[in-house]
């Protein structure tokens, strides 16, 4: 009895050691491309809205591929994984969430409006790892943002519980702000601003997220992986051949002497 006890206890804290790294875990794309070129893919988990020349885009088989998968329309919205860079420097990026399949866009015909991600990328070298806490007053109204100065406040439910940040960040009027990665009841990824934090109307950062004229084509290059591989596959079969020939042409006439 007290074996069978101790095996389900032991189960439980497996399934929750499961469970704690699982939610870790980034789960890599099936693509074949993808699974040939992943060292030299970045990964940025992030929605793009499509901005293609003359209202359309393609979607690719590869980056080194003209066959296209699915075209996508101007204004939608889509999830890309991760992005290639290929030896021109175009920026390539793998959707998977097109008409139940995969490909990859030129990132010069996606955008991105200017968001938490935009933040933290343009601001990176004022930014400095610092971790503290805010004491809170469950009957105080506290506001977090996007980022400093995005001009949308949420009101935040403390209910007394404390704000633990990692990261600060000093505006230009001289506020300390605090970045929180996650909170209680699940609120993540977003900034307090420790000096004022009930001020509801602080000074909105001007930001550009106007959406660019997208160019007519790119300079591509082109060489799919199963070209490749056939080529490959093609001259391993020729040089059988040859090896053949010369082994028979040496100890076949050997036999007839």
């Amino acid at each position: 009895m007290k074996k069978g006890v101790g095996l389900f206890l032991l189960l439980i804290c497996f399934g929750i050691q499961v469970m704690e790294v699982s939610a870790d875990v980034i789960f890599e794309p099936q693509d074949i491309f993808y699974k040939h070129h992943a060292n030299e893919c970045e990964y940025v988990n992030h929605f793009f809205i499509v901005n293609g020349y003359e209202g359309k885009t393609e979607l690719y088989k590869s980056p080194l591929s003209d066959k296209v998968k699915a075209v996508m329309k101007n204004n939608e919205e889509h999830y890309i994984s991760y992005v290639y860079t290929d030896i021109k420097g175009n920026e390539w990026g793998l959707v998977e969430d097109v008409e139940d399949t995969e490909g990859w866009v030129p990132m010069v015909y996606m955008f991105s409006h200017y968001v938490r991600d935009s933040f933290l990328e343009e601001y990176k070298s004022q930014i400095k790892k610092e971790e503290g806490i805010v004491a809170v007053d469950s009957n105080e109204k506290m506001y977090y943002w996007t980022y400093p100065g995005s001009g949308d406040p949420y009101n935040v439910k403390t209910e007394g519980h404390p704000l633990n940040y990692d990261r600060v960040f000093i505006d230009e009027e001289g506020l300390k702000w605090a970045y929180v990665n996650y909170y209680y009841m699940g609120w993540h990824s977003f900034w307090i601003c420790v000096d004022d934090p009930s001020n509801l109307n602080l000074p909105v950062r001007e930001v550009d997220d106007e959406m660019p004229e997208p160019p007519e084509s790119i300079d591509r290059v082109y060489g799919d992986v199963t070209v490749f591989v056939w080529f490959a596959a093609g001259l391993a079969a020729v040089l059988v051949i040859v090896i053949g020939c010369l082994i028979w042409g040496i100890y076949g006439k050997r036999g007839k002497v």
